[in-house]
């Protein structure tokens, strides 16, 4: 962990989490506002959840700014670019947000997901285990690819079978 990229995309991960929860709760908190509708107990945990999970990950950008290293100080910059990209986006564009993510909503494209990314993990497992054992490798990665491939095989079936 030593490459600020490496760290930086890390982060992201809960930047990205943290924010999109923040402007969801803070949506809701609005609508609460205006309507009264609804309740606002969601929003509030959305709020406090998404601040903490979002924010808290700039006190290792601030303290690799700090350091002495060399492009550290960007590992910041980029956080802040990153979480308030995502903020702005889940605050401002969160419907057209999921008009363009729907066609990726299906439940069977998290079959496919799951299918495709247990296949990759079995050729890579199996890939390194070859080195030590070649038998073992190519049965722990072959059975791991086989059941991969089938769920993907299934969910992309369960997929076209539904945009019939």
């Amino acid at each position: 962990m030593d490459n600020p990229l490496v760290i930086l995309g890390f982060l992201s991960i809960f930047h990205i989490l943290g924010a999109a929860a923040l402007a969801n709760g803070l949506r809701g908190i609005w609508s609460w506002l205006r309507s009264r509708e609804r309740g606002v107990g969601n929003a509030f945990f959305f709020v406090l959840w998404g601040a903490g999970f979002g924010c808290l990950p700039f006190t290792f950008g601030l303290s690799m700014a700090a350091g002495k290293e060399e492009g550290t100080p960007f590992v910041l910059l980029g956080e802040m670019i990153i979480w308030g990209s995502a903020f702005g986006l889940a605050l401002l564009g969160w419907e057209e947000l999921l008009d363009w993510l729907r066609p990726f909503l299906h439940p069977d494209m998290a079959m496919i997901a799951f299918g495709g990314i247990f296949a990759m993990v079995g050729a890579g497992a199996g890939s390194l285990i070859i080195r030590d054992d070649l038998l073992f490798g190519l049965l722990f990665g072959g059975i791991f690819m086989l059941v991969g491939g089938l769920i993907l095989a299934v969910g992309v079936r369960n997929l076209l079978k539904a945009m019939r």
